[in-house]
């Protein structure tokens, strides 16, 4: 079946300096173990941010009153963003893409503040029409109601979807609708990939 829709993660893949790469940087600085700053960043609190379950100034102080951090939430946020990224390869391979007349979808599951500043930042919304942040949505990222949104909104069967992410609990539910799913690492690889 024809591939009509290519959804890509905008955090990761579209862009790169993710929430990884803060955590890295917290990890080594604090000499902290990675896993358990990503799971408290990341899973515990920007995630219930993402959500529109408390604020990202929440995610960002109560993340650093729990880690032991010196940063304010400010700082923390000020980091983050600074890690953040155009991926030119990607953003060069969708407009490709769209001219070729694929459907580009940019999802994302992030908070407004950081979404929307990121957007202007790389002039996103000149290039691609169809973007959605799941914090409008009310919907994990991850989850089949995201999906069945996604295929309901394009008109698409499941089948006619590629999806892109750099997090592989973003790819279980849509590969179990049958959605062809690429865990993204680097472009080389991404090429590679869809190549096969």
């Amino acid at each position: 079946m024809r591939t009509k829709l290519v959804v890509v993660d905008f955090y990761g893949v579209m862009t790169t300096g993710s929430y990884k790469d803060t955590c890295q940087w917290i990890a080594r600085k604090y000499q902290l173990d990675y896993d358990k700053v990503y799971d408290v960043v990341y899973h515990k609190y920007f995630s219930r941010a993402a959500m529109g379950k408390i604020t990202e100034p929440q995610s960002f102080a109560l993340s650093a009153r729990e880690l032991g951090l010196k940063e304010t939430w400010r700082e923390l946020r000020k980091k983050h963003l600074s890690f953040q990224r155009l991926n030119t390869p990607v953003f060069r391979w969708c407009k490709k893409l769209q001219k070729q007349g694929y459907s580009i979808l940019l999802l994302s599951k992030n908070t407004p503040g950081q979404f929307r500043e990121n957007l202007i930042r790389f002039k996103i919304r000149k290039h691609f029409k169809n973007i959605i942040n799941t914090y409008d949505l009310r919907l994990p990222k991850s989850s089949i109601k995201t999906i069945r949104h996604v295929l309901k909104k394009f008109k698409v069967k499941a089948q006619e979807v590629i999806m892109i992410d750099d997090q592989a609990f973003n790819l279980v539910e849509p590969r179990k609708l049958g959605v062809k799913t690429i865990l993204y690492k680097n472009f080389k690889h991404l090429t590679r990939v869809l190549d096969n």
